[in-house]
């Protein structure tokens, strides 16, 4: 019973997985728009620089992270592997996403309390990655869930 309720919940994580790395895509996709202009500004400025190195290395690691994710509850949806690495994957998504949820939310939480004028697709992709960023906590705790599961099975 154990091991099919840890396949459902591995199945709920996959297609948890794909919706958020389609936020994501819709999310890196807005802020491309903005790109050109703002490596524009970088050349004058070192914090604008700074801002669009920390806005393209936060989607970046969010979308693997969650990446990651799809991938390891997959194989474990589809491989019958042993409960102590089902247990470590967990424990690894775990710190995985928490590490990178704190990562992107240290960058993006400012940007979320001040919307940008005449930056619709801007903004909205701040909402998307606050989005993802929450989903990222609701994903390591259906982790948690999953490691304990393995470990009890």
């Amino acid at each position: 019973m154990a091991t099919f309720l840890l396949r459902i919940i591995h199945l709920g994580q996959a297609a948890f997985s794909v919706y958020n790395l389609y936020l994501s895509s819709i999310s890196i996709s807005n802020l491309q728009k903005y790109e050109e202009t703002t490596e524009k500004v970088a050349e004058y400025s070192n914090t604008a620089g700074r801002k669009l190195h920390k806005t393209r290395t936060t989607q970046v690691s969010s979308a693997i992270a969650v990446l990651t994710t799809f991938l390891t509850s997959l194989y474990l949806v589809l491989a019958s592997g042993s409960k102590f690495w089902a247990a470590v994957i967990a424990v690894a998504n775990v710190a995985v996403l928490v590490i990178v949820r704190d990562h992107v939310g240290g960058f993006w939480r400012g940007a979320a309390k001040i919307p940008a004028p005449k930056m619709g697709e801007y903004n909205d992709a701040i909402s998307t990655t606050q989005e993802v960023r929450l989903n990222m906590a609701y994903l390591a705790g259906s982790w948690v869930v999953a490691g304990v599961l393995a470990l009890i099975a």
